[in-house]
């Protein structure tokens, strides 16, 4: 574990309602570490659901999962929340791009 991932874990165990979860979550995803990044970013979500940056995460682990429609869900619940949102526009582009 990455000393960067060590001090943003302890900052979300002293204050879990710290919106550090988001850059935890992306270190972890970035890192391949998906089960622990979907843990933070649901851990997260539970607390800010109305954040799009939150489903964005989501979104974008389910999509390293290979779950595209659970991907897909995500990234339009975060565009509801935000309709200029730029990762929410950039997944969903590119699903299409995968589906073809």
């Amino acid at each position: 574990m990455s000393d960067s991932i060590r001090v943003m874990t302890a900052q979300l165990a002293s204050d879990p309602a710290s919106m550090i979860f988001l850059p935890l979550g992306e270190a972890l995803r970035q890192r391949g570490q998906l089960q622990a990044a979907e843990k933070v970013a649901l851990a997260g979500l539970g607390r800010y659901s109305e954040s799009a940056d939150a489903h964005d995460l989501y979104a974008r682990i389910l999509g390293d999962r290979g779950q595209l429609e659970l991907a897909f869900d995500e990234w339009d619940i975060a565009l509801r929340l935000e309709p200029d949102h730029p990762g929410a526009h950039k997944g969903i582009g590119f699903l299409y791009f995968v589906a073809g």
